[in-house]
């Protein structure tokens, strides 16, 4: 019994120790249990009203948030991922203090991208959020979101 309750122990330890960085979509997020409601109790609000992180740094956050969506769509753009015509996604966002992404979600139900397309793009965006981190920190974990209108880059 006590080996049992010291490897919950440790394995809680270990997984509390590694940041996960987690791309998907807001349907899938809901039924693999880290929906924005679980992950909105763990992360405050960047911006807005009440008890929120960037208070009065909200332009930092701004400028930070945008330069972020622009190095995405580079990077998808570079790895030959290609929209074709604008698209409208809404996405969540959860960051570490230190910048780096733990989850990303986006809403691509109402996008009209086929799941082949869905597929390449969260697995860039995957793969982009592994390493990446935006530029700001803050004294706690936080959340952003917001619409996001993608679109070529690099013309095909």
């Amino acid at each position: 019994m006590i080996r049992y309750v010291f490897g919950l122990v440790l394995l809680f330890a270990v997984k509390g120790t590694f940041a996960q960085h987690v791309a998907d979509s807001f349907q899938h997020a809901e039924s693999a249990g880290y929906s924005m409601q679980v992950l909105d109790k763990q992360y405050k609000s960047a911006v807005g009203a009440g008890d929120v992180v960037f208070k009065g740094d909200e332009k930092l956050l701004i400028s930070a948030y945008t330069a972020m969506l622009y190095d995405l769509n580079k990077y998808l753009n570079q790895n030959n991922f290609r929209w074709n015509s604008q698209v409208r996604i809404f996405n969540r966002v959860y960051f570490e203090t230190d910048g780096s992404i733990s989850y990303y979600l986006v809403n691509l139900k109402p996008t009209g991208l086929d799941e082949e397309k869905q597929k390449a793009f969260l697995s860039l965006l995957s793969s982009f959020i592994q390493h990446y981190k935006i530029n700001i920190t803050a004294n706690s974990k936080f959340a952003q979101c917001s619409p996001v209108i993608y679109e070529d880059v690099i013309k095909s």
